[in-house]
């Protein structure tokens, strides 16, 4: 009696083993489903830690650096997110300028960047020029024009001298920063 309940177990076994593969092979083969082209625009297509972007002349000498503890970059609206980037514009004579940022935002090949939050524009005096320090919000940049704009309270201030103003145009490369407007100044002369 017990060789017919093993052979019946076994029998029934088969044919289950048989049934489900039919099923599973028998079943339609779905095609993968294609991602939403706004959803994979909203995800970085590739990130950066320890960012560095060196930009040269033609004869290869530095003219700017842009650097940022992590950059996510962004495929379909070529968009770059920074961390507290850090812009540094190298000058043909004197110190070079350094622009700190809580954030930024590079778009057009890094053609356009937008410094956010809190900005510092900072060069240490040199034999070739003066320091200047400007502390204002939400810069606009041209990196190879060398320009800084921003419609913004800002402040300029070295050696005792503050003026603060609305609005600033900086062109970095002449060594020209223009306060705009509701412009106020104050030198306090060493004692």
């Amino acid at each position: 009696m017990l060789p017919d309940k093993r052979w019946t177990f076994r029998i029934v076994a088969v044919i289950l083993l048989v049934a489900v593969g039919w099923w599973v092979l028998d079943e339609e083969t779905h095609e993968p489903i294609e991602a939403d082209p706004e959803e994979a625009e909203q995800r970085p297509d590739y990130f950066m830690e320890t960012f560095t972007l060196n930009a040269t002349s033609e004869e290869g000498t530095p003219t700017y650096r842009v650097t940022s503890p992590r950059m996510e970059h962004f495929q379909g609206q070529d968009l770059w997110l920074m961390e507290h980037p850090e812009v540094t514009y190298f000058a043909d004579s004197g110190e070079p300028w350094h622009l700190r940022a809580e954030r930024g935002r590079a778009t057009n090949n890094v053609e356009n960047v937008h410094l956010q939050g809190e900005v510092e524009i900072r060069r240490a005096g040199g034999s070739d020029n003066l320091p200047a320090n400007v502390d204002t919000s939400e810069v606009h940049l041209e990196p190879e024009r060398r320009y800084a704009e921003t419609d913004r309270h800002a402040v300029y201030w070295r050696d005792g001298a503050r003026i603060e103003g609305v609005g600033v145009r900086a062109y970095l490369d002449r060594e020209l920063v223009e306060l705009l407007s509701e412009v106020r100044g104050r030198y306090d002369a060493p004692e």
